[in-house]
Formats: C-alpha cells, sequence, structure tokens
C-alpha cells in the first residue's frame, strides 16, 4: 500500500530462492480471489475518493484476504480505510524513511509522541530491520527495555494510536514496494523478545490502551503482520497472555506464537521470514552485527 499511485505490477526476476520463504506468489492469488476482487472493485469505484491508480488489485486483495470469504465486509474496510487516509492525509507522503529503531534517545526529526516513547525506552529496546531487500521488515522487541507505568502515566490511548498509525504506514509502504518489486505477498514479523522481564514490569492499564489502539486501526492495515513471535516467554506468560489476547485484535490473535527454548526450532521458525545468514546471532542466525541497520536507513 504505497502512498503513491502504483505502478503496473511487474514481478523482479531477483526475488528470494530460500528454501524456507513460504510467501505466496501474488499472481496466484489474484488468480485465486479474481471474483471477490472485482466485486469490491465494483462496489467502491463510485467513492469519490477511489483512484484506481492507487487503489489497484493488490490494494484491494489484501481486503479481501483478511476479511475472507466476506466480500461486503472487505468494501466496508476498504471504503473506510479510504477515508481513513484522507482524514490523516496519508496519500502522498513517502514515510519509508521513518523506520528506525527505539533506543531511548530523542530524535528532532520524529512527531513528539515518540518523544514519549523514547523517555521510557533503554538502549535498543526495538529494533526494525530490513536484513534482506527480497523479504519483508523483522522487528525485535526487547520488553524488559520498556518502561510501561512511566509509559502509562505519559502517554494516552490517543497517543499510542498516532504512534501506530506512524508505524504501520512506514512498515506498509516497504513491504507493499518489495510485494510489487518481488511478485510475492510480503508482510511483517515481530519479535518479542521477553528475556528478563519481571511480571512487576508489566502494566495493565498500558496494555489495554495499546491493545485498544491496535483495535481502532486493525482495519485499515490489512495483512500487515505475517507472524507475531514470544521469545524467551518466562514461566508467568499465561496469566498476562489470557488478560491480554481478550483485548487484542482477533487477526494479530491468531498469528502469536510462543518459540521454544531450543535454538534450532526457534531458528526454523523464524527462516521462514529472514535468511539464516541475516538473523541474529542469538536466536541461531549467523549475523553478528549489533544493532543491525535500520530498516529506514535503505530508503534515505
Amino acid at each position: 500500500m504505497t502512498t503513491l499511485p502504483h505502478t503496473t505490477f511487474k514481478p523482479s526476476a531477483s526475488t528470494s530462492t530460500d528454501e524456507y520463504d513460504e510467501r505466496p506468489f501474488i499472481k496466484d492469488l489474484l488468480a485465486e480471489r479474481s471474483l471477490d476482487i472485482d466485486s469490491v472493485r465494483n462496489a467502491i469505484q463510485s467513492h469519490p475518493l477511489y483512484d484506481p491508480s492507487r487503489y489497484d488489485d493488490i490494494w484491494i486483495l489484501r481486503y479481501v484476504l483478511s476479511h475472507k470469504k466476506d466480500s461486503h465486509a472487505a468494501t466496508r474496510a476498504a471504503i473506510a480505510t479510504m477515508e481513513f487516509r484522507e482524514t490523516y492525509q496519508l496519500n502522498d507522503l513517502d514515510q519509508r524513511a521513518m523506520v528506525r529503531h527505539l533506543s531511548g534517545e530523542r530524535d528532532p526529526n520524529l512527531l513528539p509522541v515518540h518523544d514519549k516513547l523514547n523517555a521510557c525506552s533503554g538502549k535498543y529496546t526495538v529494533l526494525t530491520t530490513l536484513p534482506d531487500k527480497h523479504r519483508g521488515i523483522v522487528m525485535y522487541v526487547f520488553l524488559a527495555k520498556l518502561d510501561m507505568h512511566k509509559l502509562d502515566e505519559i502517554s494516552t490511548q490517543e497517543d499510542l494510536k498516532n504512534s501506530l498509525i506512524i508505524q504501520n504506514e512506514s512498515f506498509y509502504q516497504i513491504l507493499d514496494e518489495i510485494t510489487r518489486k518481488t511478485g510475492r505477498l510480503t508482510k511483517l514479523l515481530k519479535v518479542i523478545d521477553m528475556d528478563g522481564l519481571t511480571l512487576g514490569k508489566m502494566n495493565r492499564s498500558y496494555l489495554s490502551k495499546d491493545a485498544a489502539a491496535s483495535k481502532e486501526i486493525d482495519d485499515y492495515f490489512p495483512q500487515l503482520l505475517g507472524a507475531m513471535l514470544v521469545a524467551n516467554p518466562p514461566k508467568w506468560i499465561g496469566l498476562i497472555w489470557k488478560f491480554c489476547r481478550l483485548l487484542m485484535p482477533k487477526r494479530i490473535v491468531e498469528k502469536v506464537d510462543f518459540l521454544p527454548s531450543n535454538k534450532e526450532k526457534v531458528q526454523k521458525r523464524l527462516l521462514k521470514f529472514v535468511s539464516k545468514w541475516n538473523l541474529l546471532e542469538r536466536y541461531g542466525g549467523e549475523n553478528k552485527e549489533w544493532p543491525p541497520p535500520a530498516a529506514g536507513s535503505c530508503f534515505e
């Protein structure tokens, strides 16, 4: 979903040949869901905000896939998204370079809401990377470095929503570009690392705000998340997960999985999203670079 009008879909010949890469081919998905795509297109093309060069069949495909066999729900979500993008003036803005690490340092180029996040973060709390230009974004979140209590005190649900809008839009622009260049539906991998996290560092009020903010914008960024994998889960994770899963959008809950302690099994699960030579060494890969470059640095 790049904000600029799309070019004609021409898959690149230089796509990934990694044996673990299971991303589906766009041409196959377009063929399989052509009737649903036609139905949604016919329903939205009379809307004053509809622009066929921007809201093309690949864009519509994401709504069809997210709403499975309900083309009416896909249509409503597509129309709501066009209106949402107009309200927040997201079109015609290139935000790819905005994808940076969250490391506790103030950045004058970012919005005030990100200052709040940085004020509550330790060094390299969130690393958002693009290890392979032909694969997706990999985000590593080290929860023990985030001060949830302070973030709950200084941030509102609206703050968190605005932060997510900027983040998701930036991710979507990068992922959509890769999808179109490679001809394969490319998504985000989130690795939530709970190493060193204690139950006392968790804050239910913050988690509730964050989940509510995610729900508010869930329909506007379909097919963004490929998986949310939890690494080094503590023994008490079941207590928090029972609470969180009730608050989070259903589509996100379905993509959450807990990684085993065995490094080989962890590696195998992650290799669906990132090659072994680009996977961080701590997760069984061969990449020793720390910190890895931020995804936005590829677009500066």
